[in-house]
């Protein structure tokens, strides 16, 4: 049988992959892939993105009993296709705080909020680790985390895709945006919002020319395959996808 259709080896190896670097892009999955397929079944052929559609798929209907599962996400600022391993069994905020201090987390919590409030959900590298000047104890005297080991968080936070580099700033990583997505969007819906054709959390897009309206671009893509116009306004849509 093959092994895209029967849960094999390939499949294990492919979620232990996953779950390790806890953000990945369909290009290094499918390297994982094909040498997976390559040690544990060398009679099939070389796989394509199609069959790691389907490993996905079937790795999924295994792991959700769990509450965990591997997302597909379309990252609007550099147009890159990723796999998050999500576990949905707790809130995003319990999670994290099982791997960090209290200090740190509240570190992570200030980098949210400043991102989640800031136009364009972006800010510069200097400017978060400034925020560590808020991060205090017992609700006041001095900071309880040096710059130096925000700047490690910082690295190790954009490593495991909860952070990324947009240009030369700072933004939500896709594993944020997967994970925290709810809880951002309930707690700053002034500032994040649903695309209004595929109904999720849109963090990133592309704003139409014509009205305040921002959309996934990825949506917009296949939108205007079928009508020319802005799904709000209802006028030619004019602005760049690229």
């Amino acid at each position: 049988m093959s092994s895209t259709t029967a849960y094999s080896n390939v499949h294990r190896g492919f979620l232990q992959a996953c779950v390790l670097h806890s953000t990945i892009t369909v290009d290094e999955a499918l390297k994982v892939l094909i040498h997976l397929t390559t040690k544990y079944a060398p009679d099939e052929p070389t796989p394509e993105e199609e069959q790691l559609l389907e490993v996905v798929a079937e790795i999924n209907n295994r792991i959700s009993r769990y509450d965990q599962r591997l997302i597909r996400l379309e990252y609007d600022p550099t147009q890159t296709v990723y796999y998050v391993f999500a576990n949905l069994s707790d809130t995003p905020l319990d999670r994290v705080q099982k791997t960090y201090t209290e200090a740190e987390l509240g570190f992570f919590r200030l980098i949210l909020h400043e991102l989640a409030g800031t136009e364009g959900h972006s800010m510069g590298q200097i400017d978060c680790l400034n925020l560590t000047s808020k991060v205090v104890a017992g609700g006041g005297g001095r900071s309880t985390l040096s710059k130096r080991r925000a700047e490690e968080l910082i690295k190790e936070w954009l490593s495991i895709g909860y952070l990324a580099q947009t240009k030369k700033d700072l933004g939500f990583g896709p594993r944020t945006m997967v994970e925290f997505d709810r809880y951002l969007l309930n707690n700053f819906p002034d500032h994040i919002a649903k695309c209004r054709l595929c109904k999720e959390v849109l963090f990133y897009g592309v704003k139409c020319n014509e009205c305040p309206e921002m959309l996934h671009k990825s949506c917009m893509k296949k939108y205007l395959q079928r009508l020319k116009k802005c799904p709000a306004c209802n006028k030619i849509w004019k602005a760049s996808l690229e």
